[in-house]
């Protein structure tokens, strides 16, 4: 009797552990896949990037020192979340890809025989996940080469403005209009028309009514579930991204602040 409930907690201790590690590991897939780094301190920030990217002894060195200034913590962190957001679209890209390919059929929801219409989103898909991606590794480049340092507002002992002042100041805002534009037109645009699509078109590769009961009915249960997160999902992201692309405009416009008019 006594060795009953001793059984009983040790099988729930284990069921518990291999819970556990069945969970540590999809976050650890789903922290790969989405190329998440983790942000804290400058020199956390720098140890995390370089489980993510190859740093060199050297690099590393100088990123140490410029998260040490007060001007350079704020840009690594500025940076390093580029990454991680450029990351997400790419993965979140390549999601609807995916779900576009095996669980979305719009040409035959739309009664067309029409397949070229699939391989069209799928490709739209792996497009802007290629551009995600591009803009990763264009933030990674400018981290590791630092703000751009602003000649002297004055010349000429101050008697005279310094036109190269103005232009570069106009010309370190555009890396915040790119992301906007980015933001708003390619991804907003990309994940909304993503949603409605896939609440349109979707069925799996092979329809449902054409297994065997009660295959047919389990897939497609399945494959209405998986399509309607996948909705939300899209839905949520083009809500972020719209607010992304606002955040950018405000750093935009705050880049504006400091001409010497």
């Amino acid at each position: 009797m006594q060795a009953e409930p001793a059984r009983l907690v040790h099988t729930a201790t284990s069921r518990f552990a291999i819970t556990r590690r069945w969970f540590a590991r999809v976050s650890a897939f789903a922290n790969k896949a989405t190329f998440r780094i983790k942000r804290g301190t400058p020199a956390e920030t720098i140890e995390e990037l370089g489980k993510r990217w190859p740093l060199t002894e050297r690099q590393r060195q100088a990123l140490l020192e410029r998260g040490k200034s007060k001007t350079g913590a704020p840009f690594i962190d500025e940076k390093v979340g580029n990454i991680n957001r450029a990351a997400f679209h790419r993965s979140a890209f390549v999601l609807n890809a995916a779900t576009h390919l095996v669980f979305v059929d719009l040409a035959a929801q739309l009664l067309l025989s029409l397949p070229e219409l699939k391989l069209a989103l799928v490709a739209a898909n792996l497009i802007l996940a290629a551009i995600a991606h591009a803009e990763m590794r264009s933030n990674f480049r400018a981290l590791l080469a630092g703000p751009h340092a602003l000649p002297r507002k004055r010349r000429l002992w101050g008697l005279l403005a310094n036109p190269r002042y103005n232009k570069a100041v106009k010309k370190s805002s555009r890396p915040y209009a790119r992301s906007a534009w980015k933001e708003k037109t390619l991804y907003r645009s990309g994940y909304f028309f993503n949603a409605v699509a896939i609440f349109l078109g979707s069925q799996f590769i092979v329809p449902p009514e054409r297994l065997i009961f009660p295959f047919g009915f389990l897939l497609g249960k399945i494959t209405g579930l998986f399509s309607t997160l996948v909705v939300f999902f899209d839905g949520w992201r083009g809500i972020r991204a719209g607010d992304d692309a606002r955040l950018a405009r405000e750093r935009e416009v705050s880049v504006y602040r400091a001409l010497d008019i």
